[in-house]
């Protein structure tokens, strides 16, 4: 693999059987299509990819502390000794003091430079091919060696290029009448311009273990914007409601938790039969460790829409809540949702068997096509303040575009603090 065809710096790995599982932190070339596009999530690009963990192959990836290894390998195989010079017979030779300046090159002469290419009028045009081969080993070792100044200078360079993405060439919506909403985009504007993303982290066991996620400029635009939402703003509004349990009134302590999206949601790296395994057995080990809580809020999202699901031990019950009202149940996440409580069960040593009465909620519907992670964020947020008894009953008819900027703003609210850290 030439050095060109390097193009993106991984902060860290983990290793499978064929791939190796890798987090894009550096991008060098970002119009670089992913050896594993996740299209359900619009990742086809390198530059799309930063701040998402991705399957790469194996043999495509070096880590960074192997740079330096692979560096002086290359240098070392493709060194040549340097041979002087041959004194062709029966050719004059003219002496040169060594005080003498040399002979400077004609301005558009046609002379031949060995390893360094021809003039042709007046332009430099590279080698032939059989002087060629030499040449082309070496360059590759200068761009080996220049790749750990490219990264440096990457790190430093204060006017980061950002992507132009489709959430780019929208239109920031409703940010001029609230002072939050304005600041965050001020902020976003002057400080995650410069930086690849930024690390939000709960203070406690949100998922049952030490919870993080990491915040691109993208993730800002989406919320300004009012673009379809990703993951990882998902993730950082939960941490806003775990907080409201935590640090809020008693009363609002329902027993609720929460399950990683990650867990659940379906990727295109897997099939279809293996996530459902996989995110099943992942919802049993957190139905594990919910420490008495009751309340199990299980965000989900098929591809490019959020639904949720909100699991009542209780009463075995599953509320199903879709902002597009379509009447019917995600059959996938039914399965997982079912397939979790026979192994929860079953790990738990009781010979109870539970059938889950699934509810398909009467909730607001959205009017466009990208709000449904706001909706489904505002499900959660209502059941936190107000109880799982507001999934009961007819509810709110629709939500109004205060209801909905109530949410940006708590979110702007909370990850604002992490910016400059």
């Amino acid at each position: 693999m030439k050095a060109s065809d390097w193009i993106l710096i991984i902060f860290y790995v983990y290793v499978t059987d064929e791939n190796i599982e890798v987090m894009i932190e550096t991008i060098l070339q970002g119009e670089a299509l992913v050896p594993f596009p996740l299209e359900e999530e619009l990742i086809v690009k390198v530059k799309e990819a930063l701040g998402h963990i991705l399957s790469w192959p194996r043999h495509l990836v070096i880590r960074c502390s192997d740079l330096g290894k692979v560096v002086a390998k290359s240098v070392k195989k493709h060194a040549t000794p340097v041979k002087k010079a041959a004194t062709p017979v029966n050719e004059d030779v003219t002496p040169v003091k060594e005080d003498a300046t040399p002979p400077k090159e004609e301005i558009g002469s046609n002379k031949k430079e060995k390893g360094t290419g021809k003039m042709v009028d007046g332009e430099k045009q590279p080698c032939d091919m059989e002087e060629g081969n030499d040449v082309e080993e070496g360059n590759d070792v200068e761009e080996v060696i220049g790749i750990e100044k490219k990264i440096k200078k990457e790190k430093q360079n204060v006017t980061v290029q950002r992507r132009w993405t489709r959430a780019q060439m929208k239109t920031r919506i409703r940010i001029e009448n609230s002072s939050i909403l304005k600041m965050t985009a001020m902020m976003a504007d002057g400080q995650v311009t410069k930086v690849d993303s930024i690390r939000v982290q709960s203070e406690n066991d949100l998922f049952g273990y030490d919870s993080y996620t990491y915040l691109t400029w993208d993730d800002f635009e989406a919320v300004l914007t009012m673009d379809e939402l990703t993951g990882a703003v998902i993730v950082s509004y939960m941490m806003v409601l775990f907080n409201k349990l935590k640090y809020g009134s008693p009363e609002r302590d329902h027993g609720i938790c929460f399950v990683n999206p990650a867990i659940i949601s379906p990727s295109t790296r897997k099939g279809k039969s293996k996530n459902i395994d996989d995110a099943s057995r992942g919802l049993a080990d957190r139905l594990s460790k919910r420490k008495g809580n009751d309340i199990i809020f299980m965000p989900y999202n098929p591809g490019r829409h959020w639904v949720l699901g909100v699991l009542d031990m209780k009463s075995d019950t599953c509320y199903y809540l879709d902002s597009l009202s379509s009447g019917n149940f995600n059959m996938q996440l039914k399965q997982i949702v079912d397939s979790a409580m026979v192994l929860y069960t079953t790990q738990s040593g009781s010979n109870k068997r539970v059938k889950l009465n699934w509810v398909n909620v009467t909730c607001p519907v959205q009017p466009g096509s990208t709000e449904c992670g706001y909706y489904m964020l505002r499900f959660m947020k209502e059941i936190v303040e107000e109880g799982i008894e507001v999934l009961i009953g007819d509810g709110k008819a629709e939500y109004r575009t205060a209801d909905i900027d109530e949410i940006r703003e708590e979110w702007s609210t909370f990850v604002k603090g992490f910016i400059y850290r």
